[in-house]
Parts: C-alpha cells; sequence; structure tokens
C-alpha cells in the first residue's frame, strides 16, 4: 500500500493558521506565566492549546459537524466559571478568565483569515495585562475631575466629530465645520496627553509631548505647552523644550512628505531644513547648558494639578484658526495667489503639510522648478514659525515667549539665508 505526503496548498494554508493561533496563545500565555510566579491555571502552555482549539473548532464547523462550536464554546465558558469561583476567596480576579476566552475567540478569528485583527487584539491584550501595575497605581492616582476630563475628550473626539457635516459653507466657502473640529480634536489630545505625563512622571518628561505634538502639530504644541508655561511655573523649561523640539520635528516631517511625494526634491529641501534644525539643536543645549541648575531645581517641585482638561480652550484655537482661513480666503478671492511665494507665505500660517506636498508635486510634474519649489517650501516654513511665536506671545508665560522669539530670529536667518541664496 503507497502512503501519499503530498501537500496540497490548503493544507500549507491550515498548516499556517494553526501556527499562527499558535504563536498568539504564547504570546498572551508568556505573559501570564510571567505574571503568576507560583501554579497557576493557564500559563505558557494552556492559551497556546486554548488559541489552536479555537482554530480547529472551526475547522471541524466548517467541514464536518456544526454543532462542535456550541460544545467546545460552553466547555470553555464551563472551565471558566469553575475555576473564577474556585479562586473567588483568594479575590484573584478575571483577568486570566476572559483572557482565556480571547485567545479560544482568536483562534476562531484566525481560521476565518482574519490574521490583522487577530495579530492586533492579541498584542493589545497582552500590552494591557503587562500593564497591570502601571495601570492600577494611576487608575489610583487620578481624580473625579480626571475621569471627568477623559469623559470629556470622548464627547469630543468620539461622539462630535464623527456627526459633523464634510463640506464648505458660509461666506467664500471658507469655512468646513469637519476640519475646524480637527484642530480641537487634536488640541484636545495634546491637552490630555501633556496633562498625562505630567501625572505619570513629572514636569521632567513634558517634553516629549514635544517629540509627539511634532509628529501632528507643531502649532498646536506650541499652544498647549504655552498655556501650561504660563499656569505652572515648574514646567517653564520643560514646556520650552517641549516646543522646541516639536519644531525640530516639524523640520523632519517637511523633509518626509516631500520626499514621499517626489523624491528627487528630498535633497534640496533636506539642506535650509536640516541647516535650521541644526540651530534648533545647538540652541536648545546653550539653554540647557545656561540654566542647567534651574531646571534640575524646578523640575523636582511638585505641582497642584486642577483642572485638567478644559474644552473652552480647544474651541478658542480652532476659533482663531477658522479666522485665520476666513483672511487667507478672502485675500485669495480679492487679490488672488499671485505666484508660489504668495501662497507659500499664506497657507504657511495654517499648515506647512498642505503647501509643501502641492509643491513637491508641482516640480515633480514640471509645473515649477524645483528651487522655486524649495524656497516656497522654506518661506512656508517660516511664516508658520511666526505664527506659532505669536500663540506662545500671547498665551505663554514671557521667559518662554523671549527664547521662543529668539528661535523665530534663529528661524528667519537660516532660512532667509537659502531663501536670498
Amino acid at each position: 500500500m503507497e502512503i501519499n505526503f503530498s501537500v496540497d496548498q490548503d493544507t500549507h494554508i491550515l498548516i499556517f493558521k494553526f501556527l499562527f493561533s499558535l504563536t498568539i496563545g504564547l504570546l498572551i500565555g508568556l505573559e501570564r506565566e510571567h505574571r503568576t510566579k507560583q501554579e497557576t491555571f493557564a500559563g505558557i502552555r494552556t492559551f497556546p492549546l486554548i488559541s489552536v482549539l479555537g482554530t480547529l473548532s472551526a475547522l471541524i464547523y466548517e467541514e464536518y459537524w456544526q454543532g462542535v462550536l456550541w460544545v467546545i464554546s460552553l466547555g470553555i465558558v464551563a472551565l471558566i466559571l469553575i475555576n473564577f469561583f474556585l479562586e473567588y476567596q483568594r479575590d484573584i480576579g478575571a483577568t486570566t478568565e476572559v483572557a482565556i476566552l480571547i485567545s479560544y475567540l482568536l483562534g476562531i478569528f484566525i481560521y476565518y483569515e482574519h490574521y490583522y485583527v487577530s495579530a492586533v487584539i492579541a498584542v493589545l491584550t497582552t500590552f494591557l495585562l503587562a500593564l497591570k501595575r502601571t495601570l492600577e497605581n494611576f487608575a489610583k492616582k487620578i481624580s473625579q475631575d480626571d475621569i471627568l476630563a477623559i469623559l470629556k475628550f470622548a464627547i469630543v473626539t468620539i461622539v462630535i466629530y464623527p456627526l459633523l457635516p464634510d463640506k464648505y459653507i458660509g461666506p467664500f466657502n471658507a469655512f468646513n465645520l469637519k476640519n475646524i473640529w480637527e484642530v480641537v480634536v487634536i488640541v484636545s489630545s495634546l491637552d490630555l496627553v501633556s496633562y498625562l505625563i505630567l501625572r505619570w512622571k513629572g514636569t521632567k518628561t513634558l517634553w516629549l509631548t514635544g517629540v509627539v505634538g511634532g509628529l501632528i502639530s507643531s502649532t498646536a504644541v506650541s499652544y498647549e505647552l504655552a498655556k501650561l508655561s504660563r499656569k505652572y511655573p515648574s514646567v517653564l523649561y520643560s514646556a520650552l523644550f517641549g516646543i522646541i523640539l516639536a519644531w525640530l520635528i516639524m523640520n523632519f516631517r517637511v523633509i518626509f512628505l516631500a520626499s514621499v511625494v517626489n523624491p528627487s526634491i528630498v535633497i534640496d529641501v533636506s539642506v535650509p531644513m536640516v541647516a535650521i534644525s541644526v540651530g534648533y539643536i545647538v540652541y536648545i543645549g546653550y539653554i540647557f547648558f545656561r540654566y542647567r541648575e534651574n531646571i534640575t531645581e524646578m523640575s523636582s517641585q511638585e505641582i497642584n494639578f486642577t483642572n485638567p482638561y478644559e474644552i473652552s480652550s480647544a474651541i478658542q484655537f480652532a476659533a482663531i484658526y477658522a479666522v485665520v482661513i476666513f483672511l487667507v480666503k478672502v485675500l485669495n478671492v480679492y487679490y488672488g495667489s499671485s505666484g508660489v511665494y504668495i501662497a507659500s507665505l499664506i497657507s504657511g500660517i495654517i499648515d506647512v503639510d498642505a503647501i509643501t506636498l502641492s509643491l513637491s508635486s508641482m516640480a515633480k510634474n514640471g509645473g515649477i522648478e524645483t528651487s522655486v519649489a524649495v524656497k516656497g517650501i522654506v518661506l512656508a516654513a517660516l511664516s508658520n514659525a511666526f505664527f506659532k511665536s505669536f500663540y506662545v506671545q500671547i498665551f505663554g508665560d514671557r521667559f518662554v515667549a523671549k527664547y521662543i522669539w529668539i528661535l523665530f530670529l534663529i528661524t528667519i536667518l537660516i532660512g532667509g539665508f537659502f531663501l536670498f541664496n
């Protein structure tokens, strides 16, 4: 009798599903085994077996017997309930039991080829399990005002934003409510992130807001950290560093966007933007070494946090943003954008990303010369720098505003050199 061990494509796919399911279970089980130093209900071996069981159950359901999912699912639930009540007296909680159920369902998901979704859920689940102590400590520290702040943020981002129409209305079709509310969401996000960083790590790490926020909007970062510098003197230097870092990150964001649309322009754009960035790095080093004693002293001070989230502040910023958009529309209607440089100057007041993408694309298609596109992008960055400095002057501490205006002068001097050469 001849035995054929040839494997077809369907078998390869099925083996991959089981291996994928095994890996997902190992990931979650590894964390559970590490977390529990003693013998545990489910660990490094049980979790992968459960996820594989989910995939096997789905296979049997599709190919042989549709009642298998009911039998196995009820068995898993019964096993979870028995263990939960056995451990109830020890007040261990139901985290492991819920993780088991998730692993089983992920195994079913994997059989139906939802690989990416399964991987994301598994990673997020493991991440949440691993952060047990951190999250518990954080939950114990937050106040009722903090919870209300998070709920307000959820209303702004999850409830209101999807309901707004994505169309232009009003005089000159200048206003897009969805676009304007995006600014509220960005500012609100930075506001909440800044507060959480202060709560979690104290004043020393507030500059992280600049790093993260610079990837989204350096203007919003400048506004948010300027407010904090006025409200909490202890964050003066950390807020200043955060603003400068946001400006620095923005420069590299411009280079990245230009390279995505038009790789041939990346070197020409990089030269002025990197030169400006070097100026920023030298400047932040100068501030640090000049005030290092003050920085150490102020960073060790405790902050009495109050009112962690103010939606009115975000709406105020969005209102100013809307007014600027309206003025730009009016100028375009009556005077026109006669030339790339005027358009860059106006566009930079609001955003650098849009003009960077537009000019890079035009240079690629031959609509304008590369040198003109580069100078237009630099001009937009200078215009944006002035706008951000203006916000810091209005809403920030005078000390921070003084050093941000010096930062603006550095931007003008270096950027101006490339504009006129």
